[in-house]
């Protein structure tokens, strides 16, 4: 791995907890925003090359499971509340921890995946891909619930007119 790619996943880390650490309503609209800055970033970076052997296709379903499991994890447990009629959202220390954990698992994967000689065109790019994937199924599964969750809130009554 580059200097860059390090420096460029550090950032985007970084950038990644500080957005899941905060208080922040859950807008429907803007909900992909931070996944597809993962995987544009990812694209560019070298994106994901076809498997070129068997081992290699069994390391790339092991990434996209482990994505789409630490995504539904995420986005079950991600702490979602109700202020003033609005639905917010907040990560706990156990999504950023796992959030983490999946950094740490791709690059543990890449590297046996390098030793085993499965691939060498893995890299940063696809790591990037990957957490965007998984941004996108916790990203999509916190909105379901805050759909849930809106539809609980009581309407505002209208006023009415006395006659």
């Amino acid at each position: 791995m580059s200097p860059f790619e390090l420096v460029g996943i550090l950032a985007l880390t970084t950038y990644a907890i500080y957005q899941q650490t905060r208080q922040h309503e859950v807008v429907a609209a803007t909900r992909f925003k931070l996944p597809l800055i993962y995987g544009v970033a990812g694209l560019v970076l070298g994106g994901i090359h076809p498997p070129q052997t068997r081992l290699a296709a069994i390391f790339l379903i092991i990434s996209v499971v482990l994505s789409l499991v630490v995504g539904q994890i995420r986005g079950r447990l991600t702490r979602l509340w109700v202020e003033e009629g609005k639905v917010y959202s907040k990560g706990t220390v156990l999504t950023v921890g796992l959030f983490l954990g999946l950094i740490a698992s791709k690059f543990v994967l890449g590297t046996v995946a390098y030793f085993l000689h499965a691939s060498e065109t893995g890299g940063f790019g696809e790591i990037l891909i990957m957490l965007a994937l998984m941004m996108m199924i916790q990203a999509e599964l916190i909105h379901r619930r805050a759909g849930a969750l809106r539809s609980t809130i009581p309407a505002t009554p209208v006023a009415t007119l006395v006659p």
